[in-house]
């Protein structure tokens, strides 16, 4: 039993209900997100189940299954969750109605309690002769909502009890049904893989909340069943006609208006319905089943089916559904895949036909320039090597680091070369200029190369260098190799240093598209998928 104050996933324990067969119930308040300190139902499995080996998967994804069902008739569960050995399930608080009963007492002066009426079993213990025969059809007609929602997703409830079944008196008189804890018979059937079935023993508790909730869940479930076998679809029919006896059984009214319900629930104890809309078809009143959305077996034959049929029926059902869930999945995600590549195929020629490969070297033959360009649209990092005039060695060839940018339709390099220091005369030493504010822009030479990108030829042209005021342009005189020549000194050469074109090319050829080579496959992929999804039968003999 956890205390007041104990953390379940994102509640904490306000207090303990009871425990239960499948588990100890807790109220709970939410302790963070919008949720927060709104009261919840909390469901805690014992400790000797959830320490079992693999039980940590299978209850994971048991509860993905459940999380799934919703609608008319069902109590919803909220979230699922695992720590340590907690594996925990939240549902929505119920209030119910709150009544004032009278306390048991043996002096004559009537003292009374309140007592919230929240499950059938509440009302049955408290007023049970205000459920009479047209309240009886409505919460018997939710519950077959509520399961045929449920057997058709392959969930079957397997401990249908009155505990379980949520009542909530509307302002007509009528009822509202919910059915709560989907599924969690099944999870506490969990055994290892590997065990030998006749050696297991089901968990039991000396605690008398377990032994009263074990003998509930015995009294509605077929006489021929163990706590360790997996629950089946007939059990949740079963269940319902003693539900229905067990009220009735408790009425004080005339007998003769139940007759009709009589013959119904007895025929359902005896397991004379094989499926969810065959005992709908059959409660007293009901006549057009496609007002609860389901098909009246009858008019499709099936009725004529046996058990064995019906049950074969439901597993290809369920099959199909599985085969169709993953077929939709695989097309969709294939299909995202493929379109996602064609996307980046579309936009990285969009962008090599407006700028340089990025990170490719461009080079001349001859030179010892080199330029590399990173990613961007309008700036980005850029790469370069120093020039022999911006080393203090004279020797240049270094790389240095820079950014470009845009401007008029040239692509601009900025570079920057810290320079050396004459510790001599300063007495700093290098290190010391490093830091915020350390340094000024005269302690670097600074330029920038303004470069031409021609997309036809894949190529850089060098257009001009510029160094603080003076601009460089590239120039030939006389059969002395190309080199950079200040601006001012080619036009007063009258004509002897001629302007002249240095062309730095992609050094690394273009390879095979691999985004356009995804892109077909996951198409192709995604085609693939749809044809197995469309050939799949809508029924048993193979017809669409």
């Amino acid at each position: 039993m956890l205390s007041a104050g104990t953390r379940i996933g994102p509640y904490n324990v306000q207090k303990w209900i009871r425990e239960g067969f499948c588990g100890q119930s807790y109220s709970g308040e939410a302790s963070s997100g919008e949720e927060k300190g709104q009261l919840k139902y909390l469901k805690l499995f014992h400790r000797e189940l959830s320490e079992k080996e693999g039980f940590t998967d299978y209850f994971s994804q048991e509860c993905r299954a459940i999380q799934q069902i919703e609608g008319r008739g069902v109590w919803p569960m909220l979230a699922s969750g695992t720590l340590k050995w907690k594996h925990w399930i939240s549902f929505a608080w119920f209030d119910g109605k709150i009544v004032q009963v009278p306390t048991p007492s043996q002096s004559e002066d009537k003292e009374f309690e309140e007592v919230a009426l929240r499950s059938l079993a509440d009302w049955l213990a408290h007023d049970s002769n205000r459920i009479g025969p047209e309240e009886l059809k409505s919460i018997i007609i939710d519950m077959h909502c509520g399961l045929n929602r449920a057997h058709a997703s392959g969930v079957i409830h397997g401990n249908l009890k009155p505990s379980n079944i949520l009542l909530k008196e509307k302002e007509d008189g009528d009822f509202v049904a919910w059915i709560s804890e989907f599924a969690l018979a099944k999870l506490c059937c969990f055994q290892p893989l590997g065990d030998d079935i006749k050696n297991v023993t089901a968990f039991s508790s000396q605690s008398l909340q377990y032994q009263d909730s074990l003998n509930e869940s015995q009294a509605y479930r077929p006489p021929d069943t163990n706590l360790l076998e997996i629950p089946e679809e007939s059990w949740d029919l079963v269940a319902m006609g003693s539900l229905a006896q067990s009220i009735i059984q408790k009425s004080e009214k005339p007998s003769d208006e139940w007759l009709a319900w009589q013959v119904w629930a007895g025929k359902a104890v005896n397991r004379g319905f094989f499926t969810v809309a065959q005992s709908m078809e059959a409660i007293p009143g009901v006549e057009d089943l496609s007002v609860y959305g389901m098909v009246s077996e009858k008019k499709n034959g099936v009725n004529s089916l046996t058990n064995e049929e019906v049950k074969k029926q439901r597993e290809w059902e369920w099959e199909r559904e599985q085969k169709v869930k993953s077929s939709t999945f695989r097309r969709n995600m294939t299909g995202l895949a493929g379109s996602l590549c064609l996307l980046i195929f579309l936009f990285s020629k969009i962008y090599l036909y407006l700028n340089p490969s990025p990170w490719v070297e461009y080079s001349m033959e001859g030179a010892s320039d080199r330029y590399q360009l990173g990613f961007g649209i309008w700036s980005g990092k850029a790469w370069g090597i120093l020039p022999a005039v911006y080393d203090d060695n004279g020797e240049g060839g270094q790389d240095v680091a820079g950014e470009w940018e845009k401007v008029d339709g040239n692509f601009r390099l900025n570079f920057r070369k810290f320079k050396k220091v004459d510790e001599d005369e300063s007495g700093k030493k290098l290190w010391q200029y490093i830091g915020k504010g350390a340094t000024r822009p005269d302690d670097y030479y600074a330029w920038s190369d303004h470069l031409f990108f021609d997309r036809s030829k894949r190529e850089l042209l060098f257009v001009k260098r510029v160094y603080d005021e003076d601009v460089f342009l590239p120039g030939q005189q006389g059969q002395e190799p190309l080199r950079l020549f200040p601006e001012v000194r080619m036009r007063r050469s009258a004509g002897e240093i001629k302007k002249a074109e240095l062309v730095f090319t992609q050094t690394d050829k273009a390879g095979p598209s691999w985004s356009l080579f995804l892109g077909v496959g996951f198409l192709l992929a995604c085609s693939m998928y749809h044809r197995i999804l469309v050939s799949i039968p809508k029924d048993p003999a193979g017809k669409d």
